[in-house]
């Protein structure tokens, strides 16, 4: 047993279950952990936010080892406890009892929105394919004390991008990054752009379409009934999210993007977004489809609205096309019907 200050951990739980310490795996551990409880991850993790809310702050370690990117590191609650003794954190405290993990006092959860978290992440791009998530945290390490970077990825290979979303601590990080002249990683030089600015580019072009386009028909909307799933493994399908939320609300449409690895889910009735969510809490384990712990949250009102637009976009295009394919078929009927009158028996008597 050693001790550093009030925190104290066993090197090993039993005789026949001694294990090494990776020094790597301790701090990967931490970095983990940190990302969990970070301002990025906790503005969108409702499930860790209500955790939050009934631990006073606190979260079991038996329940963050169900995280499936920690349990991949250990599945032992002393080895996260080591982490703490070794490579300590900034952010994160463990209790003296080393059951639980909480922020510090020092740094409380700012409860940022999502316009705020917006305003501090900046959209990065040009990294080699292979970078690693040490490599970049190092790098950005250079730029502010406390940089969130969250990797772009292909949902189906998990092969890195070469672009990030990294979100800086304060408003003045970010100006200062972004007012470099040049930002270099191994000699490659990045573009570098708020992410506010690259949803208002995406924001304009839909604009742009939706203006072309013919007025849409009248939509029956169902307030309250979309259901947002983040965190999807790759070998998710639509049917086995639909199979994961049928025991909680009858599922009308499951609008599944495995490209982002997110889904939107409609259910028939009224409000069912945010049934399903109490029942969740309810049950206190979150979601888990394939194996794998997702995030869900209820689609904000403005949210709500854009997607309604878009699937009205959707149909009309739709539509469109089936016209364009009926007509076509429309004229090649015609054409072959007067082919074959030209060529009949009848026709050639005359």
């Amino acid at each position: 047993m050693a001790a550093r200050g009030d925190v104290r951990f066993e090197l090993f739980e039993a005789e026949d279950e001694r294990e090494t310490l990776d020094f790597d795996i301790l701090d990967k551990i931490i970095k983990q952990l940190e990302y969990y409880f970070g301002d990025k991850n906790l503005s969108r993790d409702k499930f860790l936010q209500r955790k939050l809310e009934s631990g006073n702050g606190w979260v079991e370690i038996d329940v963050l080892l169900t995280f499936n990117k920690l349990r991949s590191l250990t599945y032992k609650k002393w080895t996260v406890s080591a982490a703490f003794y070794w490579k300590g954190s900034q952010l994160l405290e463990i209790s003296r009892d080393e059951t639980k993990v909480r922020r510090k006092p020092a740094h409380p959860w700012p409860r940022r929105s999502r316009t705020e978290l917006d305003e501090l992440t900046v959209f990065v791009k040009g990294f080699p394919l292979n970078t690693c998530t040490d490599e970049l945290d190092k790098f950005f390490g250079q730029f502010g004390q406390s940089v969130d970077v969250f990797m772009m990825c292909h949902n189906k290979t998990r092969k890195f991008k070469g672009s990030v979303f990294a979100t800086f601590a304060t408003k003045d990080e970010v100006n200062a990054f972004l007012s470099r002249e040049s930002v270099k990683f191994n000699e490659l030089e990045l573009t570098r752009a708020i992410k506010q600015t690259r949803h208002a580019i995406r924001v304009k072009k839909d604009a742009e379409y939706e203006a072309l386009a013919e007025p849409a028909e009248e939509l029956k909307v169902v307030p309250g009934c979309l259901l947002r799933v983040t965190g999807l493994d790759k070998v998710t399908t639509w049917k086995s999210l639909k199979e994961a939320l049928e025991p909680y609300a009858k599922v009308a449409f499951v609008d599944y993007c495995e490209s982002k690895g997110e889904a939107v889910l409609r259910f028939i009735e009224e409000g069912a977004a945010h049934a399903v969510l109490t029942k969740l809490e309810q049950h206190g384990k979150g979601l888990h489809i394939d194996g794998n712990r997702v995030i869900v949250e209820a689609l904000e009102a403005g949210e709500e609205v854009e997607y309604w637009k878009k699937l009205a976009a959707i149909k009309r295009k739709l539509r469109n096309r089936r016209g364009r394919h009926n007509s076509r078929s429309v004229q090649r009927g015609k054409k072959r019907r007067s082919e074959e009158r030209s060529i009949s028996p009848d026709n050639m008597m005359e």
